[in-house]
């Protein structure tokens, strides 16, 4: 993939400057061939089927691709491999102009992976919050580990890396074409930063124990595992919020239900009463204290 560098933006890459990731229980590399042991790009297994991961990643003949064991080293060959049955991409996507609409597909696998870790999926009021409040998330993928002068890097990782950053809400001049509310922005630099091979890779949030799913790497406007990174230097992902048509329909596909649940949970208010005092309580599940009635 090219890597477009100041003024310009590029399609995603993989992560540098971060933490090995190997073992995690979400991640996945996506494979050319069954034996390979390099990911042409990331995804995430969201159900025992279903891969969540960039639309530009999905070109071709779906049995071409094979999906490995989450967290695994792509290296051992003993590790689970399942092929590919078909992909789902958003009717607005294409990859003619740059920055791509809508960058989000799905992949249903021809069987399932044996065991999964249920996620939520975050909603687009959710990611307006967090993105507002700059909160952190995690990019984890199969991409790059070196610097290089100039695109493309190699070889991508066979174990997966990752590394924290937070959400950018400001869009720089390159992604004001994308539609509103079809992507979220995560801030990138030149020492962490997402590289080639990180296409489609999960961004995730930990909240309260679970997995949030946020959404898959589409591109950046600089960094990418080279020296150059502009002074808003992000990374965008496409978002299974904005298309949960589509994801409905893939699940549907393998005969699961989708619960789309929001990641955050609601803070809700009660008046309680102890004769002339009143005191309102706001929480996640408020109760009265001791002595006082609700209102």
């Amino acid at each position: 993939m090219l890597l477009f560098l100041l003024g310009t933006s590029t399609p995603a890459q993989a992560v540098y400057g971060g933490s090995d990731a190997t073992n995690n229980p979400i991640v996945v590399g996506i494979l050319p061939a069954q034996s390979a042991t390099q990911a042409g790009c990331s995804g995430a297994l969201v159900a025992p089927r279903i891969i969540f991961t960039a639309a530009h990643c999905l070109t071709g003949d779906p049995s071409q691709l094979w999906v490995a064991q989450p967290g695994s080293d792509l290296r051992d060959l003993s590790k689970v491999r399942i092929q590919a049955e078909r992909f789902f991409t958003p009717v607005d996507f294409s990859v003619k102009t740059f920055p791509y609409q809508n960058d989000f597909g799905v992949i249903t696998l021809k069987t399932a992976f044996d065991g999964y870790t249920p996620l939520l999926f975050a909603s687009l009021s959710d990611i307006t919050q967090w993105a507002t409040a700059g909160d952190s998330v995690i990019h984890v993928g199969y991409g790059c580990t070196s610097m290089v002068d100039k695109p493309p890097c190699k070889p991508t990782s066979p174990t997966p890396n990752e590394f924290t950053t937070t959400f950018e809400k400001v869009t720089p001049p390159q992604f004001l074409t994308l539609k509103p509310q079809t992507f979220s922005m995560t801030k990138i630099s030149v020492q962490k930063t997402i590289c080639g091979g990180d296409s489609g890779s999960p961004v995730l949030k930990s909240q309260a124990g679970s997995w949030i799913y946020i959404g898959a790497q589409s591109s950046s406007n600089g960094a990418g595992c080279t020296p150059t990174c502009e002074i808003n230097c992000v990374a965008t992902q496409g978002l299974p919020a904005a298309n949960l048509e589509m994801v409905q329909e893939a699940f549907s596909s393998v005969k699961m239900q989708l619960a789309t649940p929001s990641a955050v949970q609601k803070k809700t208010s009660i008046t309680c009463v102890k004769g002339k005092l009143t005191k309102k309580i706001t929480a996640l599940k408020p109760a009265c204290p001791s002595g006082y009635k609700k209102k």
